[in-house]
């Protein structure tokens, strides 16, 4: 959904009660657990966050409460929205002079404590009145042989509204945007909670 102005919480409440019964949007729920194979176009960003489990800890923590939407033309409504499967949301983005909404709905969470690699992730699902149609999951990632910690946002997803289907070119532009600038926000939190 597009908008010319910011929407307003109760417009962002009412859309939200409308999409929370309805199904995510694709048939393929849970695919980038697996993503090869996948006919979607794939967005894919990692970075490296430091080592040992101090920074493990503070990286999760960070993804958990959403920093990679802390940025200066994203957000996310309800801002305190718990990483728990089922939970529904919008992401919000700022750009091209208008805002658009996204309804998500949180389709699965994993938190591995494997003794050679733990891992956290969680993926979020397109519903229906989203302008693209697909999913991106969040992953933390501790490599203990080589005691490294790190960030990945992977997202397999393509055009769902007529505008992202028309804009497509600069949709994959804004994705490419957001999986850069979303790195260095959980980096950012990571070394400041370190501070």
């Amino acid at each position: 959904m597009f908008l010319l102005r910011r929407p307003s919480p109760p417009l962002l409440d009412r859309i939200l009660d409308a999409q929370r019964s309805q199904s995510v949007s694709y048939p393929e729920v849970g695919m980038t657990r697996s993503p090869g194979g996948s006919s979607y176009p794939l967005n894919h960003h990692r970075i490296d966050l430091g080592s040992g489990s101090e920074i493990y800890a503070g990286a999760v923590a960070a993804v958990r409460s959403w920093a990679m939407y802390d940025l200066s033309w994203t957000g996310l409504y309800p801002a305190n929205t718990p990483v728990e499967e089922g939970r529904v949301f919008a992401t919000l983005a700022n750009h091209l002079g208008f805002w658009s909404i996204n309804p998500c709905r949180i389709v699965y969470v994993e938190d591995r404590d494997e003794e050679l690699f733990p891992s956290f992730s969680f993926a979020i699902g397109t519903l229906p009145l989203h302008s693209e149609r697909g999913e991106e999951r969040f992953r933390v990632e501790w490599d203990r042989a080589r005691d490294l910690v790190s960030f990945e946002i992977l997202a397999l997803a393509g055009p769902q509204h007529w505008l992202a289907r028309l804009g497509w070119p600069i949709a994959r532009i804004l994705q490419r945007r957001f999986g850069t600038e979303a790195l260095h926000a959980v980096h950012s939190t990571v070394r400041r909670a370190r501070a």
